[in-house]
């Protein structure tokens, strides 16, 4: 159809059909794959686009570049390259700072080669348990480590595979694609004043929560839990001080009894 002559209705229809598969994204009806297709499906089928323009898209260099780097990905993971190497390059006797200098430094570089999605999958938990053994909170590198690894992203094309799709984009349209390291000319500045932040105002500025297990963990004899015991509860209609015993506990853990009718404090052996 030509691009002079579209009927009123499709710009519409094709607002429409936007809402609708960001909705579908947002809510995890379906797949991320299942729900874009479907989207491309439904404007294929009322005319909107040729047959071309929907397989178009399969045939892109930089598509296909994507599809590449996670065999590649799931190489590394297999491996557990990138895990040996994190917690050599992570250190044990590391302050905040430095060990958030080592984090992002190698975060950057990395993410420069590999796709960022499984870059911080990989590492998170690794970050996460370096940080709980050496004291620190987590929720301090968490966020330096996605930061950092997205800035890494701008060092080469297949950094992130936003890179691959603009420069299979610009191929299609007569422009020469992008070289391997040509955006790590402004990536690399970039990249290097934004970990210099993260490094310097991180710590200042990023919360310093110790999460709930620690919390739980420090402070767990401040906490008061509530049990409901049912009708099948193995240890009915014995005194409450025998029951306590045989689940491990001290009577002193009993703080009441809460009845649907009375309202006791408890304690005692011949309470039920």
């Amino acid at each position: 159809m030509s691009e002079h002559n579209v009927p009123a209705w499709h710009p519409w229809f094709v607002c429409v059909v936007v809402f609708f598969l960001f909705l579908g994204l947002v809510t995890s009806f379906k797949t991320p794959e299942i729900t874009a297709f479907s989207a491309l499906m439904v404007l294929w089928n009322v005319g909107i686009i040729s047959a071309k323009q929907a397989t178009s898209g399969f045939t892109n260099s930089g598509v296909l570049s994507v599809g590449v780097l996670f065999v590649v990905i799931q190489a590394v993971e297999r491996s557990q390259i990138a895990t040996k190497m994190a917690k050599h390059v992570f250190g044990m006797n590391t302050g905040v700072r430095y060990g958030l200098l080592r984090l992002c430094s190698f975060c950057f570089i990395i993410s420069g080669f590999l796709n960022n999605t499984p870059v911080v999958a990989l590492l998170t938990p690794i970050t996460r348990d370096w940080a709980r053994a050496r004291g620190f909170s987590p929720s301090t590198f968490l966020i330096p480590l996605s930061y950092s690894t997205i800035m890494g992203g701008l060092l080469t094309t297949v950094g992130t595979s936003t890179n691959l799709v603009v420069s299979g984009l610009a191929e299609d349209v007569g422009l020469p694609p992008f070289g391997f390291f040509d955006i790590g000319w402004v990536g690399l500045p970039v990249g290097i004043v934004g970990v210099a932040y993260l490094v310097i105002f991180g710590p200042l500025l990023l919360p310093k929560s110790t999460g709930l297990f620690r919390y739980m963990k420090n402070r767990g004899s401040e906490l008061i839990t509530e049990v409901q015991v049912t009708s099948g509860f193995r240890y009915k209609n014995q005194p409450v001080g025998l029951m306590l015993g045989m689940l491990g506990f001290h009577q002193d853990v009993l703080v009441k009894i809460r009845r649907p009718k009375t309202y006791k404090k408890g304690l005692g052996a011949g309470n039920d």
